[in-house]
């Protein structure tokens, strides 16, 4: 088989998508010499892409840059033809699309990866002009593809129920995290200026970008709540790290109202995030709405115990390994936060569990069953 895999989000701020691709790719090069593969990337990317990919696979030039809102308007309108030209010239038998939009093909079996659907569920965490853009490329995608691969079952639930589509056309397969990444970390570069208010096991940590659906306003309400009424927690310090994303100046504001309890670290780089990962009491995860939930597993990594909403994917990644809270009570957060720092048993049954619990997910894994869905599709 012939097979084109659209890595135009392999950049440097891809993001997730980003980590996917790479992890997707190099672990199927691992694994399978039997299919061809051929990469497509955006032109401004090529060099980045072969510097920072480990595979051997042909790379082709997607003839678009990844930069300026002009590009990008360019791109969405006339990138059908670039595919339907490279159909006719390379003959794939299938096109996988690691995100939820794709070309329509003549003849090759289109397989799109869906993440969420956080365009359909929050809008407004996009500018009007990508979210109308979305609302109909994916729609269109969705309905021309052969088959849909999801990451979790609560997307594959939510798919079929926003596009009325068969569920017989959609396959779960999760996605993982790397142990690699999180494993250790280098205090040489460490920026420790950002650590100046912030003491090993003194603070619990919470990762995500600053947007209302990452629920950090009833998470810091309920936190100062939780000091007021513990007397062990006196010193305890709240660490949030995460970029500024969709409407997120109120959380700023009470943040900055509570700077002697709250820190806000912004982006940090893999080295520190690793240290607070090492050096947390306790990981909580407030998200309202997750397509797969990344960091309590990352916190997993770090023997690091969590507390999470038991919303959206969440209770599907952990399953057992977390102590759960309802994301809209600061009573629950608040008794959560409690048990899971100061029940001593319970953290370690949990720990226990969560660390075989990540034993699930491995990109190996993820990349041995893309490769089966791909055999199973032609």
């Amino acid at each position: 088989m012939k097979i084109a895999i659209n890595c135009a989000f392999f950049q440097p701020k891809g993001g997730g998508i980003k980590e996917y691709i790479q992890n997707l790719v190099e672990n199927i090069s691992i694994l399978d010499s039997e299919n061809e593969y051929i990469l497509y990337i955006l032109k401004d990317q090529f060099d980045y892409t072969k510097q920072n990919l480990n595979t051997n696979f042909r790379i082709k030039v997607i003839p678009y840059k990844s930069e300026g809102l002009v590009n990008k308007i360019i791109r969405s309108l006339s990138e059908d033809k670039f595919w339907r030209k490279e159909e006719l010239i390379e003959k794939w038998d299938i096109f996988h699309s690691p995100f939820f939009h794709g070309p329509k093909l003549k003849k090759a079996k289109l397989i799109l990866t869906v993440h969420d659907l956080r365009f359909f569920r929050y809008p407004k965490t996009y500018t009007w002009l990508r979210y109308f853009y979305l609302k109909y490329a994916v729609k269109r995608s969705i309905t021309n593809a052969n088959h849909i691969i999801s990451i979790s079952q609560f997307t594959k639930d939510e798919i079929c129920a926003a596009y009325n589509i068969d569920q017989h056309k959609i396959t779960v397969i999760h996605e993982a995290v790397n142990p690699v990444h999180f494993t250790s970390y280098n205090l040489n570069s460490i920026d420790l200026g950002k650590l100046k208010k912030i003491s090993p096991k003194d603070f619990i940590l919470t990762v995500g970008h600053l947007e209302p659906r990452k629920n950090y306003n009833v998470l810091i309400s309920s936190f100062l709540r939780f000091k007021k009424e513990s007397i062990k927690s006196k010193n305890l310090k709240l660490v949030i790290v995460g970029k500024k994303g969709h409407d997120y100046q109120s959380t700023i504001d009470l943040i900055n109202r509570h700077s002697n309890d709250i820190i806000y670290l912004d982006f940090v780089s893999q080295s520190l995030l690793n240290w607070l990962y090492a050096n947390a009491l306790l990981f909580i995860f407030p998200s309202i709405y997750e397509g797969f939930g990344f960091p309590p597993l990352e916190a997993a990594c770090h023997d690091l115990v969590s507390a999470v909403s038991n919303t959206s994917c969440i209770p599907e990644i952990c399953e057992n390994g977390a102590f759960y809270f309802d994301p809209y009570s600061e009573e629950s957060i608040v008794r959560t936060i409690n048990e899971s720092l100061y029940n001593e048993s319970e953290r370690k049954k949990v720990l226990e569990k969560i660390k075989e619990r990540l034993k699930s997910f491995s990109w190996e894994k993820n990349a041995s069953e893309t490769i089966k869905l791909y055999r199973t599709i032609i």
